[in-house]
């Protein structure tokens, strides 16, 4: 297995770490826009952490498995941005960042979106190394938004 994938891979399993817990569950207060967006994003995880299984080998590759989640995923991803409004009661972990440059946010979430389509694409072609490639370029892409619009964990 070449090196940047293994690094991609170990990478993804710490960024589900700490998106589990959601898009803002760090203390910070949240109002119901929020809260949505957290429940969004913690709508998609069960999928994610499930592929992340298979990619790291913890669980054994099962194919169909692995399909229904990537498309279930791919879907369940697009939920979080239909929340992504300024929450005047509070933002959670959401920096201002996200409305004061939208047009970067935008380009972080349709990097985002691609990749995931990308995952989506390749789980149903079935080919576990290119699957192991766009599941850490996911995980790369979720890193590069939460690094320029989330406050650190």
């Amino acid at each position: 297995m070449k090196m940047k994938t293994v690094l991609s891979i170990v990478f993804s399993g710490a960024l589900l770490a700490a998106c589990s817990g959601g898009a803002g569950g760090g203390g910070a207060a949240k109002g119901p826009v929020s809260e949505a967006r957290t429940t969004a994003f913690k709508t998609m995880m069960p999928e994610y952490s499930s592929m992340g299984k298979m990619v790291k080998g913890d669980e054994t590759y099962d194919v169909e498995k692995f399909k229904a989640a990537a498309a279930t995923f791919s879907e369940n991803a697009r939920k979080p941005f239909e929340h992504f409004a300024s929450d005047p009661q509070g933002n959670g972990d959401a920096l201002p960042a996200i409305w004061e440059k939208p047009a970067q946010f935008d380009a972080e979430r349709e990097k985002f979106l691609a990749a995931v389509d990308d995952l989506n694409a390749k789980a149903q072609a079935g080919n576990l190394e290119e699957i192991k490639v766009a599941y850490g370029n996911v995980g790369a892409s979720c890193k590069s938004c939460h690094d320029a619009f989330r406050q650190p964990k």
